[in-house]
Formats: C-alpha cells, structure tokens, sequence
C-alpha cells in the first residue's frame, strides 16, 4: 500500500486552520513529489561523526521519519547496535501525529533492549536498543536522537541516504569531523549533481535534498548498485584494543591474520592421531582434505559466539576440539588447524553470505563481510568450505557464497578473489516422467528428478525432513495436480558428485479434460520454473539476471485403450539472448514422447531489453502448455 496524493489533497481542503501554522514536521511541509509512490519520508536524517582519537569516536544521529501507511513502518530505523566497546549516552524518540502535534515521547529506559544475535547463540555481548511503537493512525512522523561512544575506530558508518525503494528523501547530511587529522580514505558511488560536497582535507561534510522514491523492479540490480554512497575508513584504526594501519587489501589482510589469527591453530596431540589415522591410506590431497572436512563435520556443530576482538577473532582451534562446536570463525580456523596438521594449505577467508551476490569492495580496503569460510588454494579453481553445515558437501558453496569477492587471509597478507561461479549448464534439473492417462482423465506417474549446481543445494534438504512435510513440499509444489497421491518417495544423495535425486510414484485426477468423444492431454506434467516479468509501462533499471539455469523435461505419456492419437503439436525452438526453449514431441505406439528443454542465461541487459525478456518468458509459457488430442475408437 502507498500513499494517497488525493489524500493530501483532501487535507488542504478540509483544514485550512491547521495548515496555517508553521509546524515544520505537518505532511503539508512534505513536497508532492515526495509523497508518490512512498510508503515513508526521510524528512531529516542527520548523522555526525566525531573523530576523538584512533581509539574512540562520538556518534551523533538525528532522523525524522514520516510513516505515510502500514507498509511504511518498517522504515523507521528507531535502534542502535552496541556492544562492551560501543556504549550508548543518549537515546530518545518523540511521535507526532499527521500534523506535527506531540503524541507521545519515549526516553531511553523506554526503548527495548535484546540480543542482536538469533537465539541458537552461545555467547554475545551484540545487543540492541529499539523503539517497540505501535501506531494508532497514519500518517505519523517519529524524531529519533542518539549518541554513541565507539573505542572501535575500525567501523566508520557508510553514508547512504536512499536505502530502501518506496521511501523519499527530504534531506539527508553526513559529515565526519577529525579533529586529530587522521588520514582518511573514502569512496564515493553514484553521487550525482544533487549530492553537495563541502569537505576539506580531514573532514567530511555531504548533503542531499529531495530525492525522490524509487519503485522497486523485478529483476533489477540492488538499490546499492545506483543510489549515492559514500565509505569512510581511517587509515590507522582500533579495533578493541588492537591498534592498526592499512591503505590497502594486502595490508589490511596482514593486520588481520597477526592479529586476529595468530597462534590460534593448536589441537590435541589425540586429534592430530585420530587425523592422521584417517588419511594415512590416502594419496591425493584433495582426497585427504575431503575425508578431514568430514570429519569436522562430524565432530562439531555450529553455536554464533560473538565475542573476542570486536565479535571477529575465532575462538582457539583446541577450544573447539574439546567443546565440540563453534561460530563460522571457530569452525573455519578449526578446519584449517585439521588439515594444517597434515600439511595441507587454506585460508581463512573473509565473505557477504547471501542469495544476493554482495562483493567485497576490491577497491576500498575496510572490515568488510559477515561470514567466513574456507579456501584450499588450487592452481586453476580454488577449493571453498562451508564449515558451519554438518551436510553441505565438500566444496560446495551454492548460492550463499557463489560467485563474490571475498578476501583470503594470508600470512603475507589479504588478497581479494572471486568464488566460484555455477553457470547455467552447471545448474541443471533433469526430469524424467512416465505417464499412464486413464480414459476418465485420471493419471499414474512416476518421475526421477536429478538436479546439481545451484538447485542441488535448494533439494536436499528434503531427504531431512519428516514424510509429513515431504508430502506437504510435494502439493504444496504441484498444486495444479488434483487429488495427488504420493505413493511412493525416495531420494539419493550423491554429495561427492553432487547431484540430489528424488524418486517418486504418484497418482490423480482430472489431468485430462474431455470434449465430447475426445481427450485433451497437457503434455507437461509439471510446470517449466520460468521467471516472473509483471508489466511496467516505464521501465527505468536494467534487467539482470543473477544465476542462470537449465531444465530438461523427458516425459512421456501411455495413451488409454480405446483412444488414439488424432493430432500432437508441432516441434518448437526459440533462442535469443536471454537463452532458449525446444519442445518436441513425437509418437511410439501407443506412447507420446515429449523432450523440453529451457536454458536461461544470467547476465545484465539494457532496460530496452525486458520486453523482449516478457516475450520470451510468454513464448516458454504458451508452449509447455501444448495438448495432444486423442480420441475414442469406440
């Protein structure tokens, strides 16, 4: 839901005593242009940043958010993160109504406090302090103040002031004020002539009004990738305690691993035996490697533990040893400790973790990423683990850490690589279907389904779950099958060729529909996965497609006795940039066969171009919804 211009035009008619007051936090002070397709308004964000030492810094943050509907309220961004090296002095907030009337005001002891860690967390001294405020009506305006002290000089707040789609901006500054003249490095993205730039040598001062809000778009780039940003970072640094100095990847990677992952690699001489033992009668390296991942997983499980030098020093490998679990820092440096202890070389390796691909910023060295993970360095394509999961297979990253920078920690230093990426021939779904066609339009199936790449990781998760959810996966996947019964189910796990299979036996009604002494037969008996592509009457992003996929439909279909086959659809092949479609079905006897294949490519294409992405989605719809026709001999 957005908000209403007529609603705001409404106002200005019905109350004009109101509208003369001077009251700067009204919605009448709001720009129309700001109030389309918004579902809140920055009014006033303010955020300064005080730069008392390489050891501390004060940070002051001022925003005025008008919540214009429901869908709005999580805008509000009324919180703080702290923890033992980030205090908080200051915290309030006061609500207004529509028309900048004081509703209620909330002082520190008022916001709730939690944990800002999920509750699987062993350790943490993460917390946050939030405003829990429930709204009466729309639309109202909250004021939010704080002030920070951080010894932890190594995290400078980036500047964004368009961070989500559906809200505008009125006004939005962000200056840093360094009074011990400590170098800086900063990175600036997408500014344009709207953003203004007064900084100096060591300050810095930025400023932006009336951006108006953006519509998201289906298959688009991130909001990051073109509004305003700009990155900060000091060039010497603390990080609890830890005093630092870098300008570059390499350096900043060097800090990393002498100060946070030194000395970290202890095991029990019972462990190193036990390892030992187990790779003895193997040769190949990578082979060893295998059987110690395995082995860890096993072992261990995974417990967050958000504690050490700012939540980012991994706990010691031997401590792991005998606790038997640990956070991904932990369960990563205890991973490299195993295969260490058998001569095998890795990295502890720094990432963003998520469907979304987030880089590291190969250009901007600073304490970047939320996870870490594994690297085994080979001379043509790296190694990677996941050593948080007891089931993701040996090199297997799927799309949480696909296809990304990420910094690998050497003793020499940090070096930015690419994961791997899983192309569309890598991401292939395979079904094969044999299906048995009752004369009353009622159907017997049976279908082995193989899929590897990036859908392998989305599929195995199923063999875990219990035959109640397994079943409920099923119809809740294939909705368009009436009446199913599952029958029968299997899967087979082939997690070094990494490939998941399920096996299925299935049964239904109404699969074929009658007309007059004749059948009409959908010659898909499951629908193709294509993408979605709504209309836009004004495109305004580029189309782009993360991660491609192919998918293989073999299927074919008994016909019942006293029918025959009167006609079948003809072959089909299209191709073009986005990728391709082939359908072709033929007859054996008694049996219609039916090949589909899709292939879609990922990649970024002009705005221009989605049309012709819509078309082609359309084209791949209409023809994996073919009938043949049969009809009765009798």
């Amino acid at each position: 839901m957005r908000f209403n211009a007529f609603f705001a035009i409404i106002l200005f008619v019905i109350s004009p005593y109101i509208f003369c007051q001077e009251n700067s936090l009204s919605i009448t002070n709001i720009p129309a242009e700001l109030l389309e397709n918004s579902n809140s308004v920055l009014r006033n964000e303010a955020i300064s940043i005080e730069i008392d030492d390489i050891d501390k810094m004060t940070i002051q943050t001022s925003r005025i958010v008008t919540v214009l509907n429901k869908s709005g309220e999580d805008h509000v961004s009324s919180l703080q993160f702290y923890n033992d090296n980030s205090k908080i002095k200051e915290q309030s907030a006061v609500v207004y109504d529509a028309f900048g009337k004081e509703v209620k005001k909330f002082k520190q002891r008022d916001f709730k406090d939690v944990s800002a860690v999920s509750s699987n967390d062993l350790y943490s001294d993460s917390r946050i302090s939030y405003l829990d405020y429930t709204a009466i009506s729309f639309p109202y305006t909250i004021v939010y103040t704080s002030e920070v002290v951080s010894d932890n000089t190594i995290f400078i707040q980036p500047w964004s002031p368009l961070k989500r789609t559906l809200q505008s901006v009125q006004e939005s500054s962000y200056k840093i004020i360094n009074t011990r003249n400590i170098p800086l490095r900063i990175k600036e993205a997408n500014l344009d002539s709207t953003v203004v730039n007064s900084s100096t040598q060591f300050n810095i001062d930025y400023s932006v009004k009336n951006i108006a809000s953006i519509k998201g778009e289906h298959l688009s780039p991130s909001i990051w990738d073109y509004t305003p940003k700009v990155r900060v970072a000091l060039q010497e640094f603390e990080l609890a305690g830890v005093k630092g100095n870098a300008n570059n990847w390499q350096d900043f990677g060097k800090w990393q691993y002498d100060n946070l992952l030194i000395n970290k690699n202890e095991l029990s001489p019972k462990t190193i035996a036990e390892v030992t033992a187990l790779t003895k009668d193997e040769e190949n390296t990578l082979e060893k490697a295998r059987l110690i991942y395995e082995y860890m997983q096993a072992k261990t499980r995974y417990i967050s533990i958000q504690l050490g030098i700012g939540g980012w020093m991994p706990m010691n490998a031997i401590e792991v040893d005998n606790l038997g679990y640990g956070d991904c820092k932990a369960l990563t440096n205890y991973t490299y400790s195993l295969l260490e202890s058998q001569g095998i070389k890795s990295y502890y390796t720094v990432v963003y973790a998520g469907e979304e691909q987030e880089d590291l910023d190969s250009e901007f060295a600073s304490m970047q990423g939320n996870h870490v993970i594994l690297t085994i360095p080979q001379e043509n394509e790296n190694i990677y683990l996941e050593c948080t999961s007891q089931t993701t297979p040996f090199n297997y990253l799927g799309d949480f850490t696909d296809d990304r920078n990420v910094l690998l920690i050497k003793p020499s230093g940090g070096e930015i690589v690419k994961t791997k990426k899983y192309n569309f021939e890598d991401n292939l779904e395979q079904n094969n279907s044999q299906v048995i066609l009752n004369a009353d339009g009622n159907f017997e199936a049976t279908l082995v389904k193989t899929s590897s790449g990036i859908g392998y990781g989305n599929q195995y998760g199923l063999e875990r779950l219990d035959l109640k959810d397994q079943e409920r996966y099923y119809r809740n996947s294939w909705r368009h099958l009436k009446n199913l019964d599952l029958e029968k189910l299997s899967f087979l796990n082939d997690k070094k060729e990494q490939t998941f299979q399920e096996q299925l036996s299935f049964s239904g009604t109404n699969f074929s529909s009658k007309a007059g002494n004749r059948l009409l037969v959908p010659l898909s008996i499951f629908y193709m996965d294509t993408e979605d592509t709504p209309r836009y009457a004004n495109r305004k992003y580029p189309v782009e497609i993360l991660r491609g996929k192919t998918v293989e439909h073999h299927s074919s279909f008994k016909i019942p006795e006293g029918f025959e086959i009167e006609s079948i659809p003809e072959s089909t092949e299209i191709e073009n940039q986005f990728g391709s479609f082939k359908f072709t079905a033929s007859v054996d006897g008694d049996t219609i066969l039916v090949d589909q294949t899709y292939v879609l490519k990922d990649g970024i294409w002009p705005k221009e171009d989605y049309t012709l992405l819509r078309d082609f989605m359309r084209e791949v719809q209409l023809n994996t919804s073919k009938k043949a026709v049969l009809i009765s001999t009798n």
